[in-house]
């Protein structure tokens, strides 16, 4: 004869079940964790206790710093400028080139093409990337401004 109390115990232990049910801390934070910041529970300074970094070693065969020369870039290769102004006299140019110049940050080409002395502004890798120049030189007055590819 089964006793009744190991019944029930049968009974319980079957009705269990194989899942646990964790009530989440309300202190926990919920959501996405930011892989790059500080743990939400952490108020500390994480460089206390350490010196401060003076200078740097690297290792394997490299060079000093003054070693390194910067290669320039020469920009009359870039084959997008923005054209300003198309002179029958180089004279007009150079005066327009050089009012151009000291009002923007980039590089102006005079061009002699056929009769006409182009005043061209800027040297981009592509047209896209001319657009900005564009929009400041028709914000300064020179409406009839249009992007252009040199051939150097």
């Amino acid at each position: 004869m089964i006793r009744p109390a190991i019944v029930l115990l049968i009974l319980l232990l079957a009705a269990c079940g194989d899942q646990t049910v964790v009530i989440p801390d309300p202190e926990t934070p919920t959501g996405p964790v930011d892989p790059y910041g500080d743990p939400p529970d952490y108020a500390g300074d994480p460089f206390t206790g350490f010196d401060e970094i003076v200078s740097l070693e690297v290792p394997g065969d490299a060079l000093p710093v003054e070693e390194f020369t910067p290669v320039p870039i020469d920009m009359s290769t870039l084959p997008w400028s923005i054209q300003i102004s198309a002179a029958a006299e180089e004279a007009t140019a150079l005066r327009l080139s050089e009012l151009v110049a000291a009002e923007v940050d980039a590089p102006v080409f005079i061009d002699h093409v056929g009769q006409y002395w182009k005043v061209r502004v800027g040297a981009f890798l592509n047209r896209d990337d001319a657009n900005g120049l564009l929009q400041q030189l028709q914000t300064m007055g020179l409406t009839d401004a249009w992007i252009v590819e040199r051939v150097p």
